[in-house]
């Protein structure tokens, strides 16, 4: 591997760590951005120097981003890998997901705190709690589902 291309890779993985993401996921994802051509898990292993194990993990996480897609070539019995170079719009599904996994968590606690108020003091005051709460909550739900709108727009 040359040198800009590790320094890159070794770049990508810093960023990532630093916004809170796997750092192998990041740099496996660079690594395909950079090549022309798709490549295999085991190509991605030798590049790396990671296991196997390490990377198709690390693949399944950039799938459900739809940071890269599987692609078929003649001559291969496997599925090789390439990037969606669309950074953008990687960003914007990786939000989603994550702020979606995190409503659907404060929603199931919100719920369980709700069946409780009943054996609580200050029910009245905390109902209220709760519901601004899920309001919240709501408003998030709706800013996730609709971030694809907003990269659409010139000025964002």
């Amino acid at each position: 591997m040359d040198e800009i291309k590790r320094k890159f890779i070794e770049l990508a993985g810093n960023i990532g760590e630093g916004l809170g993401l796997n750092r192998t996921t990041c740099q496996i994802y660079a690594l395909l951005y950079m090549n022309s051509e798709p490549l295999s898990p085991g190509q991605i292993t030798k590049e790396l120097g990671i296991s196997k194990a390490n990377v198709s993990l690390n693949l399944k996480k950039l799938e459900e981003w739809e940071a890269v897609e599987k692609v078929w070539k003649r001559g291969h019995t496997r599925a090789l890998y390439k990037a969606n170079e669309d950074i953008e719009e990687i960003i914007i599904n990786k939000l989603q997901l994550g702020i979606q996994k995190r409503i659907n968590e404060i929603r199931k606690y919100l719920d369980d705190l709700k069946q409780q108020l009943d054996r609580t003091e200050n029910k009245d005051q905390l109902k209220n709690k709760i519901k601004e709460i899920e309001k919240l909550v709501n408003k998030l739900g709706f800013l996730i589902k609709n971030l694809k709108y907003l990269k659409k727009q010139k000025e964002f």
